[in-house]
């Protein structure tokens, strides 16, 4: 397995599913036309598709790590995202009735934090082969993740009463010292 060495260990890579080419022709297609002056950009679209959409696939890749979530996509504005499990509040799977036809569902990854802003859709798989296996792990290695923090001992934990003591006074000096330079 591949080893990274700020994100961790390779535990699953995502599968995109071919039928998403034929999804983004339609959805684009679909687009055009209801803008009305697009219907004249249809054929073009056509054409460039057959590039883009294959293009688009080879480049598009979501790895599941011991620490992250790593997102590439993209053909024109790539976009890699790298997403630390434990900013990951929700997987989602999502459909609509033009990804049905194409028997496809895509992932929604919420992160803490996260806007409504151009950068949210970073975060929107669609194609993913076993796309409920795929949330399903990312959302068992989450857990795993919060509870190793929530069992690694604070510094405070290990330490006597008088190096808490010690430390809360050097603290306390260092406070005094910057207010007394502030005034």
């Amino acid at each position: 397995m591949e080893q990274s060495t700020v994100t961790g260990q390779t535990l699953m890579e995502a599968e995109f599913d071919d039928r998403y080419m034929p999804y983004t022709r339609w959805l684009v297609a679909l687009w055009l036309i209801v803008t009305v002056a697009g219907i004249l950009v249809i054929p073009f679209w056509w054409l460039l598709s057959r590039w883009y959409c294959p293009e688009y696939m080879r480049r598009a890749s979501a790895r599941l790590t011991t620490n992250a979530l790593e997102i590439r996509k993209g053909v024109f504005m790539r976009a890699e995202a790298t997403i630390p499990l434990d900013r990951i509040t929700d997987v989602r799977l999502h459909d609509g009735p033009l990804m049905r036809h194409h028997n496809l569902r895509g992932l929604k990854v919420e992160t803490a934090g996260q806007g409504a802003g151009p950068g949210a859709s970073e975060s929107n798989l669609i194609g993913v082969v076993d796309a409920v296996q795929f949330r399903d792990a990312i959302l068992r290695q989450r857990q795993q993740v919060l509870s190793a923090e929530t069992t690694t001992p604070s510094p405070a934990q290990g330490s006597t009463p008088s190096e808490v003591t010690a430390l809360l006074t050097e603290i306390r000096d260092i406070l005094a010292r910057m207010e007394s330079r502030g005034s």
